[in-house]
């Protein structure tokens, strides 16, 4: 199981790919991307119980292998810290950040490629930090077929 540290993203690899994703967009899929509807409302409702401060919700909506490597009542207290620390939140905003070879990301290695739905970014707006701004508490987000259903495969602060 992944240390707390690690949970919320420490990992340098992923935070490379998001943030060279972000950087170089454009030529890593060659042109913006939409998201499916349904990848849409998970990361909707993902982005609204991070508002709410439910991160028991978020918690719910991963995959069986992301609950099994994240202990629930951690998650749950990591999260609440890490968001009161940047928070509250009062706005969000969902941007697919392309494709991702799901072999790159910490504890997805094993994971067939063909269950990558999406890899999603959501930033956060506060009363003093637009969501635009680059000190906005954003995470990542990617998005597993399980079983037919949409599901979050990993989670990642930025």
């Amino acid at each position: 199981m992944a240390d707390e540290k690690d949970s919320l993203g420490s990992s340098g690899v992923f935070k490379a790919i998001v943030a060279s994703a972000r950087k170089f967009k454009r030529a890593v899929t060659g042109a913006d991307e939409e998201l499916s509807p349904v990848a849409n409302e998970v990361a909707s409702m993902v982005a609204r119980a991070f508002v709410a401060g439910k991160f028991e919700d978020v918690h719910a909506l991963g995959t069986h292998g992301f609950k099994q490597r994240t202990d629930r009542a951690r998650f749950v207290t990591t999260w609440s810290d890490a968001a009161r620390a940047r928070g509250p939140f009062t706005s969000f905003e969902i941007a697919s950040v392309g494709s991702i070879d799901l072999g790159f990301i910490p504890g997805l290695e094993d994971v067939p490629q063909s269950q990558f739905q999406a890899f999603i970014e959501i930033r956060f707006s506060t009363p003093q930090v637009s969501s635009e701004e680059d000190k906005a508490f954003a995470v990542a987000v990617v998005l597993l077929d399980e079983d037919g259903e949409t599901r979050i495969g990993a989670l990642h602060a930025r």
